[in-house]
């Protein structure tokens, strides 16, 4: 038997006490970690791969306080039900703690009347709120090896607003280097409003930028690598940002997306991850 507990708006509480033998395991040791901060601009897990991020205790501080005061977390009502957020649960492993997060999204909560029988007589539940349990961990913290484990990055910031850090948008400062066009004369930039973007398109433009002072010594090599691939996204010697998907457009060619391959029939193709198994650069 363990304690299940949950976060709903700023409070915690007990949910249940029950097993989680059969509903809800996790093994790490079943994944390959990957380092997220080394690889996530260009990183596709595969399905028994992980990322993980090396944090201190304080970064998770308000799940921690209240995993050290249990006391603080009352039983759950059914107003708070409603918001639920996450359930989690954690254990001891050599007097250091395990945690153990599952998101709740506003879709999983039902709230429905439903028969249900009691012995061998049905009777109606009114209003009855019920949430599914997962076969998934969502987020799992280590503190003996002082790392944080998740599959979604957009479930991490969920769960822990904090980590946005570590994959920035592109702030105002950002943008505006993107626009300067004596350090960046290879960018045709268009009047965009970049407020009116997705936060996807500004992390990705963050990417982008944090890698344009590299790109400026090769310049050559990206813009031949652009006439192979993407000759519309190249005009006057300029690559063309007329609309926010000309973002991906540069991505593609900045991280080198796309190849041909060389066996078989040649084919040109699109990664959404690489690994780097030889750096021939010298």
């Amino acid at each position: 038997m363990i304690n299940l507990y949950g976060k709903s708006g700023n409070n915690f509480y007990l949910v249940a006490k029950e097993s989680m033998e059969g509903i809800w395991e996790f093994d790490i040791t079943k994944y390959k970690e990957i380092n997220f901060m080394q690889n996530h601009a260009q990183y596709k897990l595969e399905d028994e791969e992980i990322f993980f991020i090396a944090i201190k205790d304080e970064e998770i501080k308000l799940y921690l306080d209240n995993i050290k005061n249990t006391s603080n977390c009352i039983n759950i009502t059914s107003k708070a039900i409603k918001d639920l957020e996450t359930i989690y649960f954690f254990q001891n492993k050599s007097d250091k703690i395990e945690l153990f997060i599952q998101r709740i999204t506003p879709s999983m909560r039902i709230e429905k009347n439903f028969l249900k029988m009691d012995f061998d007589k049905a009777h109606i539940e009114r209003n009855q709120i019920t949430i599914p349990i997962l076969n998934y961990t969502h987020i799992y913290w280590s503190q003996e090896n002082k790392k944080i484990y998740f599959k979604k990055f957009s479930d991490l910031e969920s769960v822990f607003s904090n980590f946005s850090h570590y994959y920035r948008e592109a702030n105002e400062k950002d943008i505006e280097k993107f626009k300067d066009v004596k350090s960046y004369p290879f960018l045709d930039i268009k009047d965009l409003d970049f407020n009116k973007t997705t936060k996807t398109k500004l992390k990705t433009l963050a990417l982008i930028i944090d890698e344009l002072d590299k790109i400026k010594y090769n310049l050559d090599d990206y813009k031949e690598y652009a006439k192979k691939y993407k000759p519309n996204f190249i005009k006057d010697d300029k690559f063309q940002i007329k609309n926010f998907n000309n973002i991906d457009d540069l991505s593609d060619i900045i991280f080198r997306k796309i190849y041909t391959t060389e066996a078989g029939e040649q084919e040109i193709r699109k990664t959404n991850s690489y690994k780097v198994i030889k750096n021939n650069a010298k």
